[in-house]
C-alpha cells in the first residue's frame, strides 16, 4: 500500500490513460507531487478530469504537453486569473475541452461511483448553456413517470484518480483534515487511486477521526508520503497557499518558452514537453 512516487506513478497509470482524474478545488489540496512525477515521467492522457475548480496541477500537466483534452468547469488561479496554459493551449485548438457544468462532474461521478450509466441533472441547470458547447456530454431525455423532459449527463468512471489527503494509515485509510471537495466521489469512481500524503497516521487517529477519515482503504490503490506536497498550492490544517509561488509559475507559463524554463527551475528539465 505504502509506494515510493516514481513506483507509484510507473505502476498505476499507464501510457495512455483513458481518464485521468485529478482532486483538490482552487489553490487547496492539489495533488502537485504527484503531478510533477507524471510530468517528469510523461505518458500520454487522453483525457484529464478536474474537480469543478481545477488549478494548478490541471494546469501543469496541460503545460506538459500530454493531455489530449479536458473535462471541466473551470480551470484558475482565484484572483490570480485564468490558468495560463489551459489558456494558451485551448485558445490555439492544442486542447481540446469539454465544457462541463460544476453539476455535471459532481453527479457524473456520483453515478460513477454508484454504478449507475447516467444520471439526472437538477432541474434548473438545464437552463445553461453547456449543453449547446458539449452535446456529447449533454442528452435530454423523456420522465418516464411524467413524460416531462430532463438533462441527463453520463456516469464518470476516471481510470485514475490522483488525491490528497492530510494522513492516511498504511491501510489507506484516509483522513482530511477539512474540506474533501469531490475527492471522494473521484476516489469511489476510479479503478485505481494514488493517494497522497503529509504523513502517516496511526490506527488509533484513524479510528479517532469519525468525522475526517471519509476514505476508506479498500478504494485506494497506493499511498505516497509526501511531506509539503501540495506546495505552492494549500494543504489544510498544514499550509497555506504560496501566493509567491502561484505568481512565479503563473507569469512565466504564459509562453510556451516561460514554462520549459519553470520546468528547468524546478527540477523538471529532463522532461521533453510534447507538442
Amino acid at each position: 500500500m505504502i509506494a515510493p512516487l516514481s513506483e507509484a506513478i510507473d505502476k498505476l497509470v499507464p501510457d495512455g490513460t483513458s481518464l485521468l482524474a485529478v482532486g483538490g478545488m482552487h489553490m487547496h489540496n492539489n495533488p502537485m507531487e504527484l503531478v510533477r512525477e507524471l510530468v517528469r515521467r510523461p505518458r500520454h492522457i487522453v483525457r484529464l478530469l478536474t474537480s469543478p475548480s481545477g488549478c494548478m496541477a490541471a494546469d501543469l500537466l496541460i503545460g506538459a504537453g500530454i493531455v489530449d483534452e479536458v473535462a471541466t468547469s473551470y480551470i484558475g488561479f482565484e484572483h490570480l486569473g485564468l490558468a495560463p496554459c489551459y489558456r494558451r493551449r485551448a485558445e490555439s485548438n492544442e486542447l481540446r475541452v469539454l465544457e462541463l457544468c460544476e453539476g455535471a462532474i459532481g453527479h457524473g461521478l456520483y453515478a460513477g461511483a454508484s454504478g449507475l450509466p447516467f444520471v439526472p441533472l437538477p432541474s434548473g441547470l438545464d437552463l445553461a448553456d453547456n449543453g449547446r458547447a458539449n452535446q456529447e456530454s449533454y442528452k435530454t431525455v423523456i420522465n418516464p413517470y411524467t413524460g416531462e423532459p430532463v438533462v441527463v449527463v453520463p456516469a464518470i468512471r476516471p481510470d485514475v484518480a490522483l488525491l490528497h489527503a492530510q494522513s492516511a494509515d498504511e491501510q489507506g485509510n484516509a483522513i482530511f483534515s477539512r474540506a474533501h471537495f469531490t475527492d471522494r466521489l473521484m476516489a469511489m469512481a476510479a479503478r485505481r487511486v494514488i493517494l497522497q500524503v503529509e504523513r502517516l497516521a496511526e490506527p488509533h487517529e484513524v479510528a479517532g477521526a469519525a468525522a475526517g477519515c471519509v476514505l476508506p482503504g479498500f478504494l485506494v490503490s497506493a499511498v505516497v508520503v509526501a511531506p509539503g506536497g501540495c506546495l505552492p498550492t494549500a494543504s489544510h490544517g498544514h499550509y497555506s497557499y504560496d501566493e509567491e509561488g502561484l505568481r512565479e509559475y503563473i507569469e512565466l507559463s504564459r509562453t510556451e518558452e516561460g514554462f520549459e524554463h519553470y520546468l528547468r527551475i524546478k527540477g523538471l528539465a529532463s522532461v521533453e514537453v510534447a507538442v
